[in-house]
């Protein structure tokens, strides 16, 4: 599997007054491409420091994909500093300064003069013209056959170069065209990460094919699980043997998978089963029913209250869901603060009480995602 490494450029990123969305976008489209994205690093519009790390790179991954720095501008370096990395002079291209002057025209504008840097490029790089913004990319190719991608960095541009030019011309460069790499996820609630650990640890593997790695957030666990092959047949078997065994040992805390959410889940589940939902909620600022408002389409009352199919939300419908949230201050325990959920329906209440500890904001996200997995184990004891 061919590695890579991601370069995103631009001091904003290193200030904090941009999110690097860039660099997520392209970690996943790369590796399910095929490629082993082996790195991310995040540079400044300095001299020297790209063409830096661009020599540090190439001597450990076989592709390096930048995005940044190809713009106008004097502190535009990216062109220059690649050739400088790979020893090549930038030469002039008369047939990228045409497109861009008539994608000037086109829009009504006449191109300035420092346009024209845009138009030079390291000598030996392949041209990728770009048809939604004036900054070509570039994709250079070493006598070793390591190859570097230099992309721009305003993400709609990126995105459209990425998927109609540069993911198809990778492929057939390093060989990926008959290779498919998928990954599946598994969403867990319930236990957190070390209990995960100490499920399946025996599975979880940082190397091999297919390999299994995990991803905590506040509530919820994420496990990924990732195979190559050489059809969509063959990766499947190999993840689906993985699943099976996974889901053997961890059962109903796997709630769903890949872009299912547990509020998705939730809601699916109490439509066509009861015709409201009812929220008390003094203990998460409002987040419980946030979470459910989000993923629901139906009426939602101010007070609290979704409903599903006729339900009104008048309070007089039978058979109406009713879940509490409160904290309980006088059961406090080894400094962790004390709450309680309970489930309500026809006069059947089910509570559990649990203690969390940690900053307010966190406890409450925790507390939310637990609250809305009690209606979902609700649910599951009452299938069928």
């Amino acid at each position: 599997m061919p590695k890579a490494a991601i370069l995103t450029i631009g001091t904003e990123l290193l200030l904090g007054k941009v999110v690097d969305t860039n660099g997520a976008y392209l970690g996943e489209r790369l590796s399910s491409t095929g490629f082993d994205v082996a790195l991310r690093v995040s540079v400044g519009d300095h001299h020297g420091e790209i063409r830096h790390w661009v020599e540090a790179l190439l001597r450990d991954v076989d592709l390096i994909v930048t995005t940044g720095g190809l713009g106008p501008t004097k502190d535009d370096l990216t062109r220059q500093e690649v050739a400088d990395a790979v020893g090549v002079p930038l030469v002039f291209r008369e047939d990228l300064l045409k497109e861009i002057e008539a994608i000037f025209a086109a829009r009504g504008f006449r191109m300035t003069e420092n346009n024209r840097r845009q138009a030079y490029l390291p000598e030996g790089a392949r041209a990728i013209s770009n048809p939604v913004g004036t900054a070509p990319a570039f994709f250079f190719r070493t006598a070793g056959g390591k190859g570097i991608v230099c992309l721009p960095g305003v993400p709609r541009e990126l995105k459209y170069l990425m998927e109609r030019e540069v993911l198809p011309l990778l492929r057939e460069a390093f060989g990926l065209a008959g290779r498919v790499k998928r990954t599946r996820v598994l969403k867990v609630c319930g236990l957190g990460e070390s209990g995960v650990d100490q499920q399946i640890g025996d599975l979880m593997k940082t190397e091999g094919n297919p390999f299994v790695g995990v991803l905590a957030s506040p509530g919820m666990i994420r496990i990924l699980i990732t195979a190559e092959g050489d059809s969509e047949d063959q990766v499947a078997e190999m993840i689906g043997g993985v699943e099976g065994e996974i889901r053997r040992r961890l059962g109903s805390l796997i709630f769903g998978t890949d872009d299912e959410t547990l509020e998705g889940v939730v809601l699916s589940g109490l439509s066509g089963r009861v015709r409201e939902l009812f929220i008390d909620d003094t203990a998460t600022a409002g987040e419980v029913a946030g979470r459910l408002m989000k993923a629901h389409g139906g009426a939602y009352r101010s007070r609290g209250c979704l409903a599903f199919g006729d339900g009104s939300c008048d309070g007089n419908g039978a058979g109406a869901l009713r879940l509490q949230v409160r904290p309980l201050p006088g059961e406090e325990k080894g400094g962790l603060r004390a709450f309680s959920i309970v489930i309500r329906r026809d006069g059947e209440a089910k509570e559990v009480k649990f203690h969390l500890g940690g900053p307010r904001g966190q406890v409450e996200t925790r507390l939310s995602v637990i609250a809305v997995d009690q209606v979902r184990k609700w649910l599951e004891k009452r299938k069928g």
